[in-house]
């Protein structure tokens, strides 16, 4: 039986649990809406929240969770898709079926996926 010394064991089990990891990093975290929104979805208004963790986010308004379990995935054009699960995941809120979402500095702009440039809804980091 071949040993592997524990150094190189180590640094092999980091760099497998670290490969991507960081990929989702500027979406991570916790966001509220800041300032006046679109209309259209009136749960994205003034006081509305994104939590992004682990790859998966929900929205809010404190101190309630409205809908949990929604996707989130690079999109590999320096943006994100915030994809919400349906009606299995939300509470009888109208909520896009998704969002694609940049994110500059602390400021997150979402918009519902294939909607106008100008339904931005903005949000900047709470955490």
């Amino acid at each position: 039986m071949r040993r592997v010394p524990a150094g190189c064991a180590v640094l092999i089990a980091l760099l497998a649990g670290c490969s991507g990891s960081g990929e989702l990093d500027p979406v991570t975290g916790e966001w509220a809406a800041d300032g006046a929104q679109p209309a259209g979805f009136a749960h994205f208004a003034e006081n509305a929240t994104i939590s992004v963790d682990g790859g998966k986010a929900t929205l809010g308004t404190p101190p309630s969770s409205l809908c949990g379990g929604a996707t989130v995935e690079a999109t590999g054009d320096d943006g994100f898709r915030i994809a919400f699960a349906g009606a299995n995941s939300c509470v009888t809120v109208n909520v896009p079926v998704s969002l694609d979402v940049r994110v500059e500095g602390d400021t997150l702009r979402a918009t519902p996926t294939g909607a106008p440039g100008d339904a931005v809804f903005r949000f900047r980091r709470a955490d």
